[in-house]
This record gives structure tokens, C-alpha cells and sequence, in this order.
């Protein structure tokens, strides 16, 4: 806490890496700190019963086929909204799961690996994959509707928004043009766009959606931002040592927009005090 401290940093998402016994032994400190709580990442914390799992958004998927996986996707995501309510925590950042199907995402990254994401061999590969995703989606989305349905009144009464994360795969929910209908059909409630610079910037490099039209078209359903830098497919960077243009989602800002650095395991302490200086600076005139 006092590392965190020492940086300026005023406040912290808590996320899915995080045992609910090493939560356990922080929580007392953490609230003793001046950190805030500004948002928690389904699924948090982890709970070590399921120590055989890679911990994960994902843990269980929202729009599962199985019965039993979306029970427990929608229990436990209760948990993290009314955990986020008891630490004051204003959003709780959801992962929405996935279409199953042969994404072939290696065959996809070579294209761009190789600089040949724009040839016609690449784009007809990229175009059948996401007619295919279009056959398959409907029922994926109508489970993660089924499942955000049973959660609305949890948050509601929680007082806590539910942000809808874009992911980094083409076949991962939701997709660019999945947010508006999830949008339009809790409008009124506890659910907003939670915006994840590095996958939206993938997403870009990958010719799967236009570059900015994610911020764009949602800005208005904004509740978060995680900001991370990015070389290519390389994300989770320090803001500002990367390729991300930073001051094109400075006029999709409001005041109270949370920012959270989210940054790889590992990553080097004057990396990150580079990345939290740039915030810094990238917010004096926000």
C-alpha cells in the first residue's frame, strides 16, 4: 500500500489474480491506506476452491451453454457487485465470455506478424471467420443476456455499475456491435461500456473493428477506462512508452471517468512510474 502511495496513486482495482485468502490478509490495510476503491474485476477475489483453475474474467463464462456454469457465473459475479458495495467500489468490470468455435486466432496473428493483415488472403480468412462468428453468436448473446438479467437487480441494489469490457479476440463477447444491443436492453440500469485501450488497439491492428470507433460510438455509455500502451499485439505497456494515441480518448472524458493502469506481472518499477507520470501529465487539462 505505501508503494502505492509513494507513486501518487490515489486509488486501485482489484482483480481476478487476487485469492480471497491473500484479500483476506490486505483488506485490514487497504482500508487503513488512502486508496480508494474505484472498481472491482470479476471474478474477485478468487476463491481458492477452485485452486485447479486458471483465475481469470472468464472463470465462468456469463454466456455459457451450460446450465450449471451460468449459475455459477451469475453467483459468484453477485458476490464480486456485493463485495464492490461493501468496499465502496463504484464498478464492477465484467468479462462476457466467448462464441465457441475454431477462432484460429495463430493463423490470424501470423497474417500480422508477417505485415500482411491488409492482403486479400488475410482479409478473405478474416471475413469467413467472422460470417461464421455471426451464424454462431446469437445464442451465446442470448445466455449473456439471460445471465446480465439475473444480475441487474444484485447491482441495483448494490449501488454498483456492471462495466462491459471489450475484449481483445474477434470471437469474444461483446463483440463492436454487441454493445448496443446489451445497452439498449438494460437501458436505464446499472451497465455501462467499460473501455480497455490495449484490446481496442489489437482489435484495430487486426483490421477487425475501425480504429476509434469503439470510444466513438459508446463514449456516451463510458464507465471506466483500463489504459495500457501497446507495440502491436504486445499490450499492458505503461501508458506512453507504446503506440496508442492517448490523445484521442482525452474528448470521451469526463472529470469522474475512472482511469486504471493495468500493467503485465513483472513489469519493471521505473516502467511504471513512467506510465503513472504520463497519466499524470495526460490528465492536467482532462
Amino acid at each position: 500500500m505505501a508503494y502505492l502511495e509513494q507513486l501518487g496513486i490515489t486509488g486501485v482495482e482489484l482483480e481476478y489474480r487476487l485469492t480471497d485468502r491473500f484479500f483476506a490478509g490486505m483488506r485490514a490495510p487497504l482500508q487503513k491506506s488512502r486508496l480508494e476503491v474505484t472498481s472491482l474485476h470479476n471474478y474477485f477475489p478468487f476463491p481458492t476452491r477452485f485452486e485447479t483453475l486458471k483465475p481469470g474474467g472468464d472463470l465462468f463464462p456469463l454466456s455459457s451453454e451450460e446450465k450449471e456454469t451460468r449459475r455459477r457465473a451469475v453467483n459468484w459475479t453477485a458476490r464480486t457487485i456485493e463485495l464492490a458495495n461493501d468496499l465502496e467500489a463504484g464498478a464492477v468490470v465484467l468479462h462476457c465470455g466467448r462464441v465457441a468455435m475454431e477462432a484460429d486466432l495463430k493463423k490470424l496473428h501470423r497474417f500480422f506478424d508477417e505485415q500482411s493483415i491488409n492482403t486479400p488472403e488475410a482479409q478473405t480468412f478474416l471475413g469467413r471467420k467472422l460470417q461464421e462468428l455471426q451464424a454462431l453468436k446469437p445464442v451465446y448473446l442470448d445466455y449473456l443476456l439471460f445471465s446480465l438479467d439475473r444480475l441487474m437487480p444484485v447491482a441495483e441494489k448494490q449501488g454498483v455499475i456492471l462495466g462491459l469490457e471489450n475484449r481483445a479476440h474477434y470471437h469474444e463477447l461483446p463483440g463492436s456491435e454487441d454493445f448496443e444491443r446489451l445497452l439498449a436492453e438494460f437501458d436505464g440500469g446499472p451497465v455501462g461500456y467499460w473501455h480497455d485501450t490495449g484490446h481496442a488497439y489489437m482489435a484495430e491492428q487486426l483490421t477487425v473493428v475501425p480504429p476509434g470507433y469503439l470510444l466513438e460510438t459508446y463514449a456516451g455509455n463510458l464507465v471506466g477506462i483500463h489504459c495500457h500502451d501497446a507495440v502491436g499485439r504486445n499490450d499492458h505497456l505503461p501508458p506512453g512508452i507504446g503506440e496508442i494515441d492517448f490523445a484521442a480518448i482525452k474528448p470521451h472524458l469526463k472529470p469522474d471517468t475512472p482511469l486504471v493502469v493495468e500493467l503485465k506481472p513483472g513489469t519493471p518499477d521505473a516502467d511504471i512510474r513512467k506510465g503513472i507520470e504520463f497519466m499524470k501529465n495526460f490528465l492536467l487539462d482532462v
